[in-house]
């Protein structure tokens, strides 16, 4: 017979009690002792037994596999049912292993101290009702040199009220302070935040802020794998940003929430970046978006997103995200908000295969896991990230609070609004610590072809379907370079009067763009532009019809 000292409490300490106790975000039902698990042993056995807990919210059986994976295995759960049916004994006091120790508050696997821990100067004061801005506070940097950061974990010090958290480092212009740039915001509107600059950017065209760490309900700690870290930069006038998401209680509240980081002892083999997987290319229940399209443009994006409509059940977006160079993918993050209902990633390889990475088909805002790949995935320059998610706006939602009203994406969302964020960590290949290409010298062109990488390309021609049901760009112009992977009502105009030409390629992860709705139409599309001796191929982020039936 199972008892609670030898048997059920190492495994409730080793997958449980990091959330399931005091000051953490479980804190609710506690876990840390016989008494508190026998008095709600029936509701453990219950979500154990339905794999409810730990929480889990990915298919396994769609997804790759996570290190971070805390499913119990059937021997614990049988362990757990059994303790329970045999009446909660709690067994000989000597069995009782010792509670995890954290290291001060915090929660590094081998019990480490932090290197450094940052917290605003003072806490923030809440109301008790009624919408908050996201709230942005400025820390200064101490450190005259480069750190780079292996771990960190980033903790509320009232988990209650914080949504997420999102944390960045920026550079302050000379003799400029946070006081000035709050003033300046102040008398600007939010569009002050512009007047600092983000010194870790990723190697992308435009670039984008990196995130040094993130906070969300059910993941604080991260740790980058050996090899691998995120760069925090050392100077005059470089502040680390909390930028935080708070919501309200019914009653007045206070927070100081902090980052505890763990630095590598030397420059890492691959730098890691972290980005919104939405950023590039956006469709809304199929339709491509332009980015010149008027409206206020969801964050984290370069697009106005269309409202879900009241009471809709399945509104549908869905992101691309191309790659130049190759990569190597870490770590997948999806993030919405009450209405989220699923998420899926799936990778366009450049010769046309697809993979399902991850599955979230029940996503769940209150426990917004970060997927930490087991094996992490190299990709080949030419690849692509199409992240596709569901919101369900019915009144069959039951966390969503007011099903007959539109729901908005804006640039700063209350937890009533929504966002679409899944975000992606990866690093590119053949770079070193310090994000150059290795072995790279001369012209700009020549570091990018050492590197291995590739061009977007924009292109007109005439859509046709081949008879083994792949589609291929007929009559096509010669690839004209692109700065950016989705396309304008401009630069359709201009796609229009472009004359065709003799070549041919074959489109790749084109189907989200419903293209039989294009069967025979000129079309301007824009994509990964991959040579190829046989047939050149492209991995599409952009297709737009660009006139009426294709007269060649």
């Amino acid at each position: 017979m199972p008892t609670f000292n030898k048997d059920v409490a190492p495994i409730l300490f080793k997958n449980c009690v990091k959330c399931h106790q005091l000051g953490e975000l479980a804190s609710g039902t506690p876990l840390t002792s016989y008494e508190a698990a026998k008095a709600r042993a029936e509701l453990i056995k219950q979500k154990v037994a339905s794999q409810e807990m730990p929480p889990w919210p990915a298919d396994p059986a769609k997804s790759l596999k996570f290190r971070n994976d805390p499913r119990l295995n059937q021997r614990e759960i049988d362990t757990i049912v059994a303790w329970v049916n045999g009446g909660a004994p709690k067994g000989n006091d000597a069995d009782l292993p010792p509670l995890p120790k954290l290291e001060e508050g915090w929660s590094h696997p081998q019990k480490l101290k932090p290197d450094f821990v940052v917290s605003p100067p003072t806490d923030v004061h809440l109301p008790a009702t009624g919408a908050i801005r996201y709230v942005r506070i400025m820390v200064k940097v101490p450190f005259t040199e480069d750190k780079w950061v292996a771990a960190s974990q980033t903790k509320p010090s009232n988990p209650a009220v914080v949504h997420h958290m999102a944390l960045t480092e920026v550079a302050l212009p000379e003799g400029m302070t946070p006081s000035d740039v709050a003033q300046l915001s102040h008398q600007m509107g939010f569009a002050g935040a512009a007047l600092d600059t983000p010194v870790v950017t990723t190697p992308t065209n435009p670039p984008k802020p990196d995130m040094l760490a993130i906070y969300t309900p059910g993941s604080t700690l991260e740790m980058y794998g050996e090899n691998n870290a995120k760069l925090l930069k050392g100077g005059k006038n470089m502040y680390i940003v909390f930028n935080i998401h708070y919501e309200t209680t019914g009653k007045p509240e206070t927070d100081r929430s902090r980052i505890a980081l763990w630095f590598a002892r030397k420059a890492p083999q691959h730098q890691l970046f972290r980005v919104n997987g939405a950023g590039e290319t956006v469709l809304a229940n199929g339709k491509e978006l332009l980015a010149d399209a008027p409206g206020i443009k969801a964050e984290g994006t370069a697009f106005a997103i269309p409202p879900i409509p009241p009471f809709a059940k399945n509104y549908e977006l869905t992101g691309i995200t191309a790659y130049m160079d190759p990569v190597t993918i870490y770590q997948l993050q999806p993030h919405a908000h009450h209405r989220g209902k699923d998420f899926t990633y799936t990778i366009v390889y450049p010769d046309g295969r697809e993979q399902t990475l991850l599955s979230v088909p029940k996503y769940d805002h209150r426990w917004q896991m970060a997927y930490e790949l087991e094996t992490p995935l190299e990709l080949p320059a030419g690849s692509k990230m199409v992240v596709t998610a569901h919101y369900d706006n019915s009144k069959m939602n039951m966390h969503n609070p007011t099903p007959e009203k539109e729901v908005y994406f804006r640039d700063m969302n209350q937890s009533w609004d929504e966002m679409f964020t899944p975000f992606i960590q990866y690093s590119i290949d053949g770079q070193n610590g310090k994000g150059e290409a290795e072995g790279a010298g001369g012209s700009q062109e020549q570091k990018e072809a050492k590197a291995g990488r590739l061009g977007i390309g924009e292109v007109v021609g005439c859509l046709e379907a081949r008879t083994d049901g792949k589609w291929m760009l007929t009559h096509g112009s010669q690839p004209a370079l692109s700065d950016t992977q989705s396309t304008t009502s401009a630069a359709l105009r201009q796609a229009e009067a472009r004359p065709l030409s003799d070549q041919r390629y074959l489109l790749l992860g084109v189907n989200i763009f419903n293209p039989s709705s294009h069967r025979g139409g000129k079309v301007a599309v824009k994509g990964v532009v991959i040579p190829d001796a046989n047939e050149t191929r492209i991995n599409v982020t952009s297709l737009q019809e660009a006139g009426a039936a294709c007269a060649p």
